[in-house]
């Protein structure tokens, strides 16, 4: 593993030499190396056994930019080029509040304190940029290759103290496909109900993490993985309030649909019991945005339409550009026999060569026009037109489709 140094920005590097201390890497960048994983964007935290202010200095003489400075945390954001890193100075972190944050920080020389304030081993493994050696205090390396997620304190303190961890256990579990004993889960779930004190940005963040958890590392089944847990710990009730009043087979049923929804759809099928207002509802509660709140309520509403024959045409033609989203949610979410058939029709009016937009019609609105048609009445009796070809695709000529436009104007 001495190759990391290989992976490193040159930028990293440069920094490292000029540094008043040792600069490490620690974090995911340093566990996803040693576990094999190749994300497609690296996190680079690094850490050092000094000063903000000592560093900042150093790194302005690197030519690196700081965006953020914080002299109490030890915190300092750096970008260079390509190259964004965050630094932080070995410390020891105290909680006394509900929050996510420290009340209060100690700052230490011991790379062994500063290991045990993080969550996890395997994301307290430090690599010497310059020394090219790995300090590994806590056994991280091991719990890697043996894919465990194992607390860095005992684990009803460590999450006690911060209940983002909780979720951040989810998304590691679906994410890299590590497991957790029974001890760390029960001590997450006694924690859970302290998500509800946590900023909604900050809760929200970590969701949008676990829906997508297969996508980071490409690891098949992550999402599920990663919902299960938000289930067993009580994550997902304390997120989803609104849904957990549902019950516990409801809470089953969401992360079922929600594992086997496409990753756009995962939020809308994972809140698809509560209906599109519920859902708006719910979301409210987050910074997830009024559109993405309005367009899950949306498909929602949609996928649950129950018409068929022509009915089902014309609603498959007029929700064309959402139509396999529409097929994939409701198969996710209902699992009823529609999903299929909803399918079926939408191919055999492709095949049949349905059009499916305006702009598929054989006929302009101009040469409607042309042909006798009131233009006040012309975009009415384009979609007249569209509507009657999702029913009879043969419709779709030029010469009868000015047929029907002057039939359905002269019936006006």
């Amino acid at each position: 593993m001495a190759i990391m140094r290989s992976v490193l920005p040159e930028n990293l590097i440069s920094l490292a030499r000029v540094s008043p201390a040792p600069l490490y890497v620690v974090g995911g960048a340093v566990r996803d190396f040693a576990a094999g994983l190749s994300p497609l964007k690296r996190d680079w935290d690094i850490c050092a056994p000094c000063s903000v202010s000592d560093m900042s200095r150093a790194a302005a003489d690197c030519g690196f930019g700081i965006s953020f400075s914080n002299a109490a945390t030890g915190s300092l954001k750096l970008k260079r080029g390509d190259t964004v890193c965050e630094f932080t100075s070995f410390r020891t972190d105290v909680y006394g509040g509900k929050g996510h944050a420290p009340s209060a920080v100690k700052f230490t020389a011991d790379i062994a304190a500063d290991a045990r304030r993080r969550d996890f081993t395997c994301n307290a493994v430090y690599y010497d940029i310059c020394g090219g050696q790995f300090a590994d205090p806590l056994g991280g390396l091991r719990d890697i290759a043996a894919g465990r997620l194992v607390p860095c304190a005992p684990a009803d303190r460590l999450f006690a103290e911060d209940a983002l961890r909780v979720l951040r256990l989810a998304r590691f579990c679906g994410e890299l496909g590590f497991d957790a004993d029974d001890d760390c889960f029960a001590a997450a779930a006694s924690a859970a109900d302290g998500l509800r004190f946590l900023s909604p940005a900050t809760v929200w963040r970590e969701v949008c993490g676990i829906v997508r958890a297969d996508e980071k590392y490409n690891m098949a089944g992550g999402a599920a993985r990663a919902l299960s847990v938000m289930q067993k710990t009580g994550a997902l009730a304390a997120v989803f309030p609104s849904l957990a009043a549902l019950g516990g087979e409801a809470l089953s049923r969401a992360v079922r649909a929600a594992s086997a929804a496409p990753p756009g759809l995962r939020v809308a099928a994972l809140l698809f019991a509560l209906g599109p207002e519920g859902i708006e509802e719910q979301l409210a509660r987050y910074p997830a945005g009024a559109a993405f709140a309005a367009d899950c309520a949306l498909l929602a509403k949609l996928a649950s339409f129950g018409g068929e024959g022509g009915e089902l045409r014309a609603f498959l033609q007029s929700n064309a550009d959402r139509a396999e989203d529409l097929v994939a949610l409701r198969r996710a979410a209902v699992g009823d026999e529609k999903a299929e058939e909803w399918s079926a029709v939408l191919e055999r009016m492709r095949a049949e060569g349905v059009p499916m937009s305006l702009s598929q019609l054989a006929v302009r609105g101009d040469e409607l026009i042309a042909a006798g048609v009131p233009a006040a009445m012309t975009g009415k009796t384009l979609r007249f037109l569209l509507s009657a070809c999702a029913l009879k695709a043969s419709l779709n000529r030029r010469g009868e489709l000015i047929r029907l436009a002057l039939k359905f104007c002269r019936g006006k």
